[in-house]
């Protein structure tokens, strides 16, 4: 008999709600979300793809015993009272790590972090998307059709707001279900200290080598036309944030490595280009010009090496392993065998047991620690006290095999 089919939610329970965009509807919702003790689910909704930033356009809410809320975050930029009125229980959020820079700018700060994701991998389900893990779980599933919007645009329509509600509204319900199977499986704790990484995890600093990760770089083999490219990505990236618009919404990514490989010698040349007609583009043409000029007048010496340079601590792409360093590439497959075997063992996904990061630097710095100074080792990197008693004693016996 085959499973039935999961019942598609398609408007929220108390009706969808209107959005909170003033200081004196803000005020209420502080009050009334006040009133309550139950755990908050949370969502943000950024512009991905429309604008520069990673703030919050839209902070959805949820309290069972209060309702949902929808929280313009750009009328209101600032809900530092918001967060007081939400400290004294979990906040739930699917793929937190998604979010909570986005939340922290807008001024709220989780006191304490249920993570539906996390959850749905430490208990081994195989699709981990808040619609499938809402399907396997409660036998209902969400329509994402939104999920990628401009959120930043006004008025939102009423259809975004609907759906905003509807990605918090099975939050609290699935929290439970995932608590409930997660102290079933005697993995709560685990949980909890992986909820807790995530959220006092920094911030990842920008790589100053970002620029030589676009889609085409690898094509270009001198030195000069890697500092036009480096000129017209660093213009690009001032350009994009001041006008808070995404990046590639002025100049595609192939556009810049087509004009570094053939840079245009004049105002005329760079215009004969299509795209750079454009007038969100075209505005900007001066700053296009003296990027370029930039790149050309770079002295020898200031030209980038053609390969990114390692910075301290850091390995080459696992991808040249096999061929460049194959005694690293032999650890790493061993390392990643046990790491497999045993989180098959656990109905675990591997990534969980032991992050990728971790396996590869074991592998590349040929690392021989055992016993405690393994665990010590082990812990300096990030690697949690149940993942040590996991997949510690795997990792040594192999250690002790190169």
């Amino acid at each position: 008999m085959s499973d039935p089919e999961p019942e598609l939610v398609i408007h929220p329970r108390e009706g969808t709600p209107a959005i909170t965009d003033t200081p004196e509807d803000l005020a209420i919702a502080v009050e009334e979300l006040s009133s309550s003790h139950m755990p908050v689910g949370v969502d943000v909704e950024r512009a991905a793809g429309f604008r520069y930033s990673d703030r919050a356009y839209l902070i959805q809410i949820r309290r069972e015993d209060v309702g949902t809320y929808l929280i313009d975050a750009g009328a209101l930029p600032d809900l530092t009272e918001l967060s007081s009125a939400l400290a004294q229980a979990p906040w739930i959020l699917h793929a937190a790590d998604q979010d909570l820079k986005s939340l922290r700018m807008a001024g709220l700060h989780v006191p304490e972090l249920f993570d539906t994701e996390i959850a749905a991998q430490m208990l081994g389900l195989e699709r981990i998307g808040l619609a499938a893990v809402c399907e396997y779980m409660l036998g209902l599933t969400l329509d994402k059709n939104h999920q990628n919007s401009d959120w930043s645009v006004r008025p939102l329509p009423h259809s975004w707001l609907r759906y905003a509600a509807l990605d918090v509204e099975l939050l609290p319900e699935l929290y439970r279900a995932l608590g409930q199977a997660l102290y079933a499986a005697e993995r709560w704790d685990w949980a909890v200290a992986e909820f807790e990484y995530i959220r006092t995890r920094p911030d990842k600093q920008p790589d100053p080598n970002r620029w030589r990760t676009i889609p085409g770089a690898g094509k270009i083999r001198k030195r000069r036309h890697l500092a036009i490219l480096e000129e017209l990505w660093h213009e690009r990236e001032q350009i994009a944030a001041e006008k808070d618009i995404a990046p590639t919404r002025l100049i595609r990514n192939r556009t810049l490595v087509s004009i570094a490989l053939d840079p245009p010698r004049n105002r005329r040349g760079l215009l004969s280009i299509q795209e750079m007609r454009r007038s969100r583009t075209r505005t900007h043409t001066d700053r296009w010009l003296k990027a370029i000029a930039r790149g050309q007048a770079r002295s020898r010496d200031d030209l980038p090496p053609l390969h990114r340079p390692l910075a301290p601590g850091e390995h080459p792409r696992v991808q040249q392993w096999r061929n460049t360093y194959p005694d690293a590439h032999a650890r790493l497959q061993k390392i990643r065998q046990v790491v497999h075997a045993r989180a098959s063992q656990l109905h675990m996904d591997p990534i969980m047991l032991l992050e990728p990061r971790v396996q590869r630097l074991i592998a590349w710095n040929n690392i021989a620690y055992q016993g405690a100074e393994l665990n010590a080792y082990l812990s300096r990197l990030g690697v949690r006290d149940w993942q040590i008693e996991n997949i510690g004693h795997d990792i040594e016996k192999v250690i002790r095999s190169f």
